[in-house]
């Protein structure tokens, strides 16, 4: 509604010239028009003369056939615009595409009010998630979420068919009490809707209203309504191909992962097993070589673990070496450091860029920390508790030539024989102990 003060009718009167876009209600239906202002000089006096132009008369008069071709290559120029969008949009991209997409159908159709509907996973719900109204029309979006498909039954089973078009709301008979009562409370006296199928399912369906008076829709509205929608269903089914190929590619990567995983971590205690022990040690020694860095290593053995086992059972013998190696984990700090299960209650520990002084810090702290769980162990000779024995070794590496590159796996089985050997002596010493 415009004050009359603004009225074109009054502008023109006092001389103001006219020349502005308005929303027109006339007896059988609402449209946007162009209103311009002029004088024309008779015998008699001048006459203040508003011009009307409409899309709609001037178009699709009989006597326009031009202007109505014009305006079907017009349309297929605005699909295209939109079609070649669609198909490179991204999901973010999507929405702001169909806003776009709705308000250029609204207002090349001249009706009040465009939408689209979707419905949910299980199909029991639908809401407006796309809604575009002409100027001065009150939308409705934010009132149409999560309705029960069942509350409207006469519509549901037009649009399962493929259409729902009302020319008259009033004329709706008795079985469509609940669209009628909805259609009232939003205005609306004419409606035409066509469904989006996805993946041969129901997705929702794209919509017009129009506001204020009947409307008796045209073949042309029914068929630029349902391109639109064949636009958007394909779109929507390509977004959806792609979302089950990313959605396959990453359940194909996580159980890559899962299986590396697998191959890669020892099934009781959960830290790296041989396998990646073997791998890792060559890796860290060729990068130790490489950047001149110190290696060190540590193999441990829990003591008298035979005995144990004979004395509190397997389940207790699996749950003590559980304990040692998140305790071995917590002991050992470096982002880089890799604690393994070496085999049976052996582990090994690889220290990159640890020095002498550094190892024999840590290898304290293992030993300190296991007998802190206080793991009993009738058999042991220090106070009755679980203990370890540590065999060190360190390699001071020079920056490698290429050609000396080959020798990494000779220097990894040396670092294992060496660590090997002082653990021998730290078991032959009383264990309990590091050696090196």
């Amino acid at each position: 509604m415009i004050s009359p003060s603004n009225s074109p009718f009054m502008r023109a009167e006092k001389g103001q010239a006219v020349a502005q876009h308005y929303r027109l209600q006339t007896g059988s239906r609402t449209m946007n028009c162009f209103v311009e202002s002029g004088v024309v000089t008779t015998p008699v006096g001048e006459w203040v003369v508003l011009q009307i132009k409409t899309n709609f008369t001037a178009l699709f008069s009989e006597n326009s056939k031009s202007s109505a071709v014009s305006k079907h290559i017009a349309f297929n120029q605005l699909l295209t615009n939109f079609s070649s969008k669609l198909i490179t949009a991204s999901v973010h991209e999507l929405d702001g595409i169909i806003d776009r997409a709705l308000a250029a159908l609204g207002k090349f159709c001249d009706v009040d009010r465009c939408y689209l509907f979707e419905f949910s996973d299980n199909g029991e719900y639908m809401s407006n998630t796309h809604e575009w109204v002409a100027a001065g029309v009150t939308p409705f979006i934010d009132e149409l979420q999560n309705m029960p498909v069942s509350s409207l039954p006469f519509f549901i089973s037009h649009i399962s068919n493929g259409m729902f078009k009302v020319d008259d709301v009033t004329t709706l008979p008795e079985e469509a009490a609940a669209e009628k009562l909805v259609f009232e409370e939003e205005r609306i006296f004419s409606i035409l809707c066509v469904r989006i199928m996805v993946d041969d399912t129901i997705y929702g369906f794209i919509g017009c209203d129009i506001i204020g008076s009947p409307y008796s829709w045209n073949a042309f509205d029914i068929e630029y309504l349902r391109r639109i929608g064949e636009m958007l269903g394909n779109t929507l089914q390509s977004l959806h191909n792609r979302k089950a190929l990313q959605k396959a590619q990453t359940d194909l990567l996580e159980a890559n992962k899962q299986l590396e995983r697998l191959a890669n971590i020892d099934g009781l205690t959960g830290i790296a097993n041989r396998r990646l022990f073997d791998n890792t040690l060559r890796r860290d020694v060729e990068r130790c070589e490489e950047q001149g860095l110190a290696l060190s290593l540590l193999l441990i053995d829990v003591d008298l673990f035979k005995q144990f086992n004979d004395a509190y059972g397997h389940v207790a013998g699996d749950a003590a070496l559980q304990k040692i190696a998140d305790t071995l984990t917590n002991s050992c700090l470096g982002s880089d450091d890799l604690v393994a299960r070496y085999g049976g209650e052996e582990f090994a520990v690889i220290l990159p860029n640890t020095r002498l002084d550094e190892l024999h810090a840590i290898a304290a702290r293992i030993i300190r920390n296991v007998k802190f769980l206080d793991i009993p162990h009738r058999a042991s000779d220090y106070d009755g508790k679980l203990t370890v024995s540590i065999g060190m070794a360190c390699m001071e590496l020079n920056p490698s030539r290429h050609d000396a590159a080959p020798q990494s796996k000779e220097i990894a089985l040396s670092l294992v024989q060496q660590a090997d050997k002082a653990l021998y002596q730290a078991k032959a010493s009383g264990r309990n102990c590091a050696k090196l």
